[in-house]
């Protein structure tokens, strides 16, 4: 871990001098904007087109890395970023700021998203929380320490704006100069908005919230600082408090929210931000500055983590090949929270005063608190030890999504060995010579023949029972391996060809066998358990149904216990069961009772589809005698 650590110090100091930029600027243009005299509701919506440069980013910056290459667009963006601060100091016009705000959103989304390439690329399954840690770490105390650099000069003159263009040029000497190599460029569709708010409603409501309400005191807390009179290191005090408290409370929440039912540690959070920020213009109004830096950190901390507890909560309810996808529209609502909170919160200011921000923030948590407590009144919970682990992020504004590390689902192809890509290439383009070419390989390379078997038979068109029958004459002693490898990644392996597997097999061996190439291509088991059945009872051997059921359902029940919540409810294996009981009723009757047993003993919640399938078939009275009689296990 240590080397590792060394060999990203380049990446995070450069994120260091950048982040301090942007702690400053992020401080700098509202109080500029408010000194100029320029409405609350003006200055909202400049502040809030940052969000839609991080949308922005967001959506585009994997494309431009395609185009233009990591250090390219690394740099690229800092340049941006260093011009739109320079530019605000040049022309004070509200909508030019604007539009700055966006670049400097941009700028920061694209920098971000590269360096997380960059560090996800030297991150492993076991270091991958613990960088993505160190990281949030390096992001806030530049920020934090940006936000006090706000008082090295006026913010109308141009010293600051200097500051905050070197900033962000300087941040790109460390990693221009180093050796980071470069890393793969992963860009994964993303989920639907609507299949994801209708898989987790309360998950995707607590991002979106998220997005609001911290965006909305980032952008306005240093304007509804200036305008109750808290001038100088008071406001960098505030300002820190809040990013300090998005980062403290992570722990904490965090800690609860593994151990705890999660919608209700969201619900009772939430009311306890809501009574924070409600107290804050009554602090202020007393003249309590040390208890308005701890309400302002205690709301804007938990505010920070609505945005983690929102993935967790989804987290548990998608499947693990859909949170890498997940992520993308999740990254879209966060940053659609942060256009409209800003918006909003000018808005109200401008209109109703200055306490109205607060006002807004604290009708904004009832109105969620009451959707969350709606919706633990309408779907059953996850059980607690079920949850995904809650990983800290988010305290900054911005989200790592790479490096989180329940995203990392691997089910990738092996790279092929030089062997196998030649049978595949031969298979591609002249499939008539590919058996042939496989042959060749097997008698020159025995120990690969699976290897290689197994990538010809993925080619659409290729005759997988002919090149079984050939490659089993000339390796015997490896027809059960050879079987699985030609099944399992077969799509469609021909019935014919699984026929004539338990053919030659021993008896005996058949429920083992039959066991382990329908767990080695779960979607053909149905069929590949039906052949095994048909092979026992040819040979007069009814007895071994049973044991082939029961060899079937131990692989299920092994397999089912591992998975996560989401991939067990998803799973078919409960409905493969019912279907495989309904088959062996059909088949070997006189083996239907114990193998209805087995299957409910092994996978309990299919006991009802069990029952239902043994009633079509007239055998449900057979089963409830046979209960009756084993013997109590208590």
């Amino acid at each position: 871990m240590t080397a590792t650590l060394l060999s990203l110090i380049a990446l995070f100091l450069s994120g260091f001098i950048m982040y301090l930029g942007h702690g400053l600027n992020n401080i700098l243009v509202p109080s500029r904007l408010s000194s100029e005299g320029i409405s609350a509701d003006n200055i909202g919506l400049v502040m809030a087109m940052f969000s839609v440069g991080l949308l922005l980013g967001g959506l585009y910056a994997r494309r431009l890395m395609v185009r233009v290459g990591h250090i390219r667009l690394y740099t690229a963006s800092a340049a941006i970023g260093a011009i739109s601060i320079l530019v605000c100091y040049l022309w004070l016009n509200e909508w030019l700021w604007a539009v700055m705000r966006i670049l400097i959103g941009f700028s920061i989304a694209a920098t971000n998203i590269v360096a997380d390439g960059w560090l996800s690329e030297r991150a492993t399954n076991e270091t991958r929380s613990r960088i993505l840690s160190i990281n949030q770490v390096v992001m806030l105390s530049a920020m934090f320490l940006g936000s006090f650099l706000v008082n090295l000069a006026p913010v109308n003159e141009a010293t600051l704006y200097i500051i905050g263009g070197l900033m962000f040029c300087a941040g790109v000497i460390p990693i221009a100069l180093s050796k980071v190599p470069v890393p793969d460029i992963d860009d994964s569709p993303r989920m639907p908005m609507i299949q994801l708010a209708k898989i987790s409603p309360a998950g995707v409501t607590s991002v979106l919230m998220c997005g609001l309400l911290l965006g909305s005191v980032l952008a306005l807390l240093a304007v509804y600082a200036k305008n109750k009179g808290i001038t100088g290191v008071d406001v960098s005090l505030l300002f820190g408090a809040a990013i300090l408290g998005g980062f403290i409370l992570q722990f904490p929440i965090g800690y609860l929210a593994d151990r705890f039912n999660r919608r209700s540690v969201i619900m009772y959070c939430t009311l306890i931000s809501m009574v924070a920020v409600s107290l804050v213009p009554f602090s202020v109004e007393l003249d309590w500055f040390i208890c308005t830096l701890l309400l302002v950190a205690l709301s804007s901390g938990i505010m920070a983590t609505l945005y983690p507890l929102g993935v967790s909560e989804s987290f548990d309810r998608l499947q693990q090949n859909q949170m890498s996808a997940a992520m993308g529209s999740m990254m879209i609502l966060y940053a659609a929270g942060g256009v409209i909170g800003p918006i909003l919160a000018g808005f109200m200011m401008e209109k109703f005063g200055d306490n109205s921000f607060f006002a807004m923030l604290a009708v904004m948590h009832a109105i969620f608190v009451i959707f969350i407590f709606y919706r633990t009144k309408m779907r059953v919970s996850i059980p607690i030890e079920q949850q995904e682990a809650f990983v800290a992020q988010g305290a900054s504004g911005i989200v790592s999504a790479e490096l989180d590390p329940r995203t990392e689902y691997t089910d990738t192809i092996p790279e092929l060995s030089p062997a196998a890509q030649t049978a595949v290439d031969m298979a591609t383009h002249h499939p008539e010579l590919a058996i042939d070419m496989v042959m060749l390989i097997a008698k020159a390379n025995p120990e690969q023949v699976n290897e290689v078997a197994g990538a010809v038979a993925a080619i659409d068109g290729m005759d997988v029972t002919e090149l079984y029958n050939r490659l089993n004459e000339l390796t015997p002693s490896q027809d059960t391996e050879l079987a699985q490898s030609i099944i399992a990644a077969s799509t469609e392996a021909p019935a014919e060809l699984v026929s004539a597997v338990f053919e030659e097999a021993e008896s005996e061996d058949i429920p083992e066998l039959a066991a382990s190439m329908a767990e080695a291509s779960p979607e053909q088991s149905l069929d590949i358990i039906e052949a095994a059945t048909e092979a026992v009872l040819v040979d007069d051997n009814p007895e071994a149904v049973v044991e082939i059921a029961e060899a079937y359902l131990s692989n299920v029940s092994d397999n089912l216990e591992d998975m996560r919540y989401a991939d067990r409810l998803a799973d078919e294996s409960e409905q493969n069961i019912t279907d495989m009981v309904s088959m062996i009723a059909e088949k070997a009757p006189d083996q239907a009772v114990d193998v209805a047993a087995a299957a409910v003993e092994a996978v309990p919640e299919s006991a009802s589809d069990v029952m239902e399938a043994l009633h079509e078939h007239d055998a449900i009275d057979d089963l409830v005698s046979d209960l009756k009689d084993k013997p109590d296990q208590a």
